[in-house]
């Protein structure tokens, strides 16, 4: 491995300085858009690249791209000119079956010439639904796309391991489902998977572990050895763990409790090359950490790496799988901590030239020769490079959007404020960068979907932040309670809380930011998606003293009726503690069901092709609200869109969404 100098970084980044626009060479800083306003339709465009990942031998990048108003599955040349970008799948249309359209949400390369593609789809099934997961094989030289272990397979399977070297295939954890069988759902075989072993270019599968019905999740080593067995009882939350050494031994009990729903098992998660040692995820402090494994005791070691206050996300083996390769984690941004020599050295030069925390390594070459990386500082615009580190050479791969370039937009910042309760908020703060210096600005408040997630200040991928914000609106995302990263007793805060406690924690949001002076408390609106459309229809129904309006993009209005629709939408398990096990609790936390207490205009927007949260959650709701005797038009506002699913997968809908925000806060809470 040749080593990495840093007098070659400095030659690559005279190049930057440079500004030729030359093929690989890279522009400076632009500053097109330092007065001007940019349209709603730009920042609503699709990122011109995202979630990329780069062949074994480093020419070829997998990636989806922005292209005809929707994002498309491609395989793009790391060099220019030698070869054209080429379209591979796109959503709905790389593989129909009798099941319904997939989406594409997730690839891997097997080899140079192999690619994994998985793609999703809400099923219902039998009255239940599940999301179907589904694999097939990409072959770069025939060009074909085949279908992995879809025969005989209820769906919902998961790839437990891929080869990287030899004849390429992979191990398919899946459901055993004959379609001509008259069994009903509830035969145990719809929840025990069998696993087997599949080959990339014919398709052709053995089983390597048979059905077992103590089992219902199995994981695999880095040689391709399953291991592990884990099961689980939905009512309970009991958990049974087996393990074995090897595959000639025989499974043993290892565990059978149950375990802090908050906190993690500390069973293997990572196995290196030969078996002998392992990873295991913990939260013995609290917060999510990587841990040694000690495969003799089944105990977990001492603790490789954890962020004082902060969940790490997961950690990745090196290519060749005989170690560490560094591990993910997001405080305010996205951050990744190497382990491996080379690609910590070379995210050390790269933020010597680009600035601590700016750089984001996303993708590199078995070598770890050809890297692909991310820059953009906080409300910048983000670009992609390509990092050549056997010649020195950095050169731009792509813009994030080819309009807005590398413009600095609105300023984002990571903010803390107190909840009436006392305990500390963690927030994303975007500010007016036409407004600069002025206060008691107007505001919105933007929850994130899920609730189990989070928001972070790396480039908003939807907009929305920088949209409101760019039309004059100061914009706070809170990572209320119940937000992922935070920790054990962060996330356990949000039993009982839906539209309760979490909701005050995004009400809290409004007295602090007019305390510091930077927003005017009678001008707030709430806008989300999901579950922020939920907490936005919360907030009409329970909190109009504190808004002025409510935005609701495809949010629960009415709990018992999804729960009814979906039942693992809170879980049996998740129900009894995130919401109590009494249909009095969910009854008064749904809004929709005391339409006579919205008090303020509300915008209720629901996509028609939405199966996760269905078109009955807004169509009820403006049912009731009629009936309450609120008047359409000057009480609530309804848009349907017509080809708008959960995800908004196609461009159209969200520039429409964006452009029906600005109209109805344009006249319920105007930015000037």
């Amino acid at each position: 491995m040749k080593t990495l100098h840093r007098a070659m970084l400095g030659a690559a980044t005279s190049i930057i300085l440079a500004g030729t626009m030359a093929s690989g060479q890279v522009a400076p800083a632009s500053s097109d858009w330092a007065t001007k306003t940019v349209p709603l339709e730009v920042l609503a465009q699709f990122p011109m690249i995202t979630q990329p990942r780069m062949s074994p031998d480093g020419k070829w990048i997998a990636t989806r791209i922005r292209a005809g108003g929707e994002q498309v599955l491609a395989i793009v040349p790391v060099k220019p000119g030698e070869a054209k970008t080429e379209i591979i799948a796109r959503n709905g249309e790389a593989i129909k079956d009798k099941e319904g359209d997939r989406q594409i949400v997730d690839y891997r390369w097997a080899d140079a010439d192999h690619l994994v593609i998985t793609f999703d789809t809400r099923e219902n099934f039998y009255g239940q639904w599940i999301d179907d997961v589904r694999y097939a094989s990409y072959n770069r030289t025939t060009k074909k796309i085949l279908p992995l272990g879809w025969d005989k397979s209820l769906g919902s399977t998961e790839m437990l391991w891929l080869s990287n070297s030899g004849k390429p295939h992979m191990l398919l954890q899946r459901i055993p489902w004959d379609a001509n069988s008259t069994r009903g759902p509830d035969t145990e075989m719809t929840r025990n998977p069998e696993v087997i072993d599949v080959d990339l270019d014919t398709g052709n599968s053995t089983t390597v572990m048979p059905h077992n019905a103590a089992v219902e999740d199995w994981t695999a080593d880095a040689d391709g050895v399953i291991r592990i067995g884990t099961a689980s009882d939905a009512d309970s939350g009991k958990v049974q763990v087996y393990y074995r050494t090897g595959s000639s031994q025989q499974l043993k009990k290892i565990f059978d409790g149950t375990p802090d729903r908050y906190g993690e098992l500390g069973i293997p998660s990572l196995f290196l090359a030969g078996g002998t040692k392992a990873y295991a995820y913990g939260k013995e402090d609290g917060y999510r950490s990587l841990y040694e494994f000690d495969l003799s005791t089944m105990k977990l070691g001492k603790k490789v790496f954890g962020v004082p206050g902060y969940d790490i996300g997961g950690a990745a083996l090196t290519p060749d799988r005989s170690a560490l390769l560094g591990v993910t984690y997001t405080t305010g941004r996205e951050h990744w901590t190497y382990f491996d020599p080379r690609l910590k050295e070379i995210q050390s030069l790269l933020e010597e030239s680009f600035g601590k925390d700016n750089v984001l390594i996303a993708t590199a070459d078995a070598k770890r020769e050809t890297i692909l990386f991310r820059v953009a500082k906080m409300g910048q615009a983000e670009t992609w490079y390509i990092f050549d580190t056997v010649s020195g050479g950095i050169g731009r791969f792509a813009y994030g959007n080819d309009t807005l370039k590398d413009a600095m937009l609105n300023p984002v910042s990571v903010v803390t404020y107190p909840a009436s309760d006392g305990k500390k908020i963690e927030a994303i703060l975007t500010m007016p960068r036409h407004r600069a210096g002025q206060k008691n600005l107007p505001l919105i408040v933007l929850p994130h979907g899920g609730p189990w997630a989070r928001d972070r200040a790396d480039w908003d991928p939807y907009g929305w932040a920088q949209s409101l914000a760019e039309l004059g609106y100061v914009v706070i995302q809170p990572n209320y309670r119940g937000s992922t990263g935070y920790g054990s007793e962060w996330e356990k805060a949000s039993e009982k809380a839906w539209g309760y406690r979490m909701q005050d924690d995004l009400n809290d949001a409004i007295p602090w930011l007019a305390g510091q002076g930077i927003a005017d408390p009678k001008r707030v609106c709430m806008f989300g998606w999901s579950y922020g459309g939920y907490a936005a229809s919360r907030a009409a129904e329970r909190d109009g003293d504190k808004y002025r309006c409510a935005i609701s993009g495809a949010g629960v209005h009415d709990l018992i009726a999804m729960q009814r629709y979906d039942k693992t939408y809170l879980g049996r398990y998740g129900a009894k503690m995130g919401m109590g096990s009494a249909s009095g609790d969910l009854e008064d936390a749904s809004p929709g069901l005391h339409p006579e207490k919205y008090s303020i205009p509300i915008l209720i927007v629901q996509g028609a092709k939405d199966v996760r949260v269905p078109p009955a959650q807004a169509r009820d709701l403006v049912g009731r609200l009629k009936r309450a005797g609120k008047v359409e038009g000057k009480d609530f506002f309804y848009l349907e869109q017509p080809l708008n699913t959960h995800n908004l997968l196609r461009e159209t809908d969200r520039v429409q969404l964006i452009q029906e925000v600005k109209k109805f806060l344009d006249r319920f809470n105007p930015a000037t």
